[in-house]
């Protein structure tokens, strides 16, 4: 044999063995996961995170709806299939007091419950000093699997994450930016007078803290009476009253103006030789400003009043004469059910004013659900020269949404001697807040 033949025959035996051994370990390290740095696996970057999911628990009360609990977390209705999907709800109509359900908010929505957060461990791969595993080579190669050493730690929470306040009452979430005291909800409304209350009956709480409130509505009384003398068959009359409503309110104060514009209509041409009554015109101005004190349970109230007259007017009430008036009311303040109010006040004008008297006013306002308030009171009016009225007024207000209301009424009357008399009347009012 040649020695070149000698020689490419020992090099051969060589480089053989060199080859398999690459190649099976090249087969084995290729089929393991890509090794990451201790960097790399702290910086959250390199390995895809589950993202957090939460949601929040929520016990339905009596009253609730799938409607009311999605604007409770919400702010709208229309989420309510929403809920009913994440808890199997196929009939809404079944949903009973006490039941626990889930709500789904990714975003964290405000309302009230308990937020829970799904934790998610990842398997962290071995470090960069780990060795590869080495495996011969087979005709069927399995990959690699590593065993879980260690379980990374969540991000630790930090001043910009959305965190649940509680003071044990209703639970505020506060996102990021915002402040850790939130206004609170626009649910005061006012009167037909502009102060905070019911229908005719005021109450001892104000809109709120920096609250502007405008409103508009109407009154239509069918007089059938003129001086407490009932009108004879064929007479009629009637009498419009359209208040426009300027309310302002502090934390413990508020400032009330009505400005209201009358038309009459009046045919009673034996009792009140008027053949064709008619008159319209800007009536008495009003300017009330009302104190409040506030504790947990209860709230009080002092007040002060002017009314000035515009002569607009030539039937009906045409005195004159500025009046003034003082006023005070005390008011429930349960959270749940209804609250009661009571209120009561002295006016007086000049020495020959009709004006003089005094009125008491009771009411009970219950809140419903979200949408309906009912409301009742009793209201007296004794005045000296003008007459005596007892009136049991029904009311129902209707949220259309946060800061904006329709109240609608219907006194009745038990007892009127006014000047012009009714035995019933109806009212409305469209109320906003700023």
């Amino acid at each position: 044999m040649k020695k070149r033949q000698i020689t490419s025959i020992l090099i051969a035996g060589l480089l053989l063995p060199a080859t398999l051994f690459a190649s099976s370990y090249y087969n084995a390290y290729s089929m393991a996961p890509p090794i990451l740095s201790q960097d790399d696996i702290l910086s959250f970057d390199a390995i895809p995170m589950p993202k957090q999911r939460g949601y929040q628990t929520y016990t339905v009360k009596k009253g609730d709806t799938l409607g009311s609990i999605s604007q409770k977390f919400f702010g709208t209705t229309t989420k309510w299939k929403l809920i009913a999907s994440a808890n199997n709800i196929e009939n809404p109509a079944s949903l009973r007091q006490g039941q626990v359900i889930d709500i789904p908010t990714l975003s964290l929505e405000k309302g009230q419950g308990t937020l829970n957060r799904q934790v998610y461990q990842t398997p962290v791969p071995p470090s960069a000093d780990a060795a590869p595993v080495s495996k011969a080579p087979v005709r069927t190669q399995k990959p690699v699997v590593y065993e879980p050493v260690k379980t990374l730690p969540l991000p630790p929470v930090s001043l910009e994450d959305p965190v649940i306040y509680s003071s044990g009452g209703l639970p505020q979430i506060i996102l990021p930016g915002e402040s850790e005291k939130l206004k609170p909800a626009k649910e005061n409304f006012v009167s037909f007078n502009g102060l905070t209350g019911l229908i005719n009956t005021f109450s001892s709480y104000t809109l709120g803290e920096s609250a502007f409130s405008t409103g508009f509505g109407m009154k239509w009384n069918k007089v059938v009476k003129r001086e407490g003398e009932r009108m004879v068959s064929g007479e009629d009359g009637d009498q419009w009253i359209f208040p426009i409503l300027l309310t302002y309110s502090a934390e413990n104060f508020e400032v009330a103006m009505n400005m209201p514009f009358e038309s009459y209509d009046i045919y009673a041409p034996l009792t009140y030789n008027f053949v064709d009554g008619s008159d319209s015109g800007m009536g008495d101005i009003e300017l009330r400003f009302k104190f409040v004190s506030e504790n947990e349970n209860m709230a009080s109230s002092l007040g002060l009043g002017a009314i000035f007259p515009t002569s607009d007017i030539t039937i009906g009430n045409v005195e004159s004469d500025n009046a003034w008036e003082i006023f005070a009311g005390i008011s429930s303040k349960r959270e749940t059910g209804g609250n009661v109010h009571l209120n009561g006040g002295y006016q007086a004008g000049g020495s020959n004013s009709s004006r003089d008297g005094v009125f008491l006013n009771a009411g009970f306002d219950y809140k419903a659900n979200d949408s309906f308030t009912f409301m009742g009171e009793i209201n007296y009016y004794n005045l000296v020269n003008s007459g005596k009225s007892t009136d049991l007024t029904l009311g129902l207000r209707y949220h259309v949404k946060e800061g904006m209301a329709i109240t609608v009424a219907a006194p009745i009357s038990l007892k009127n001697e006014m000047f012009f008399g009714y035995d019933y009347r109806l009212q409305w009012l469209l109320q906003y807040h700023y």
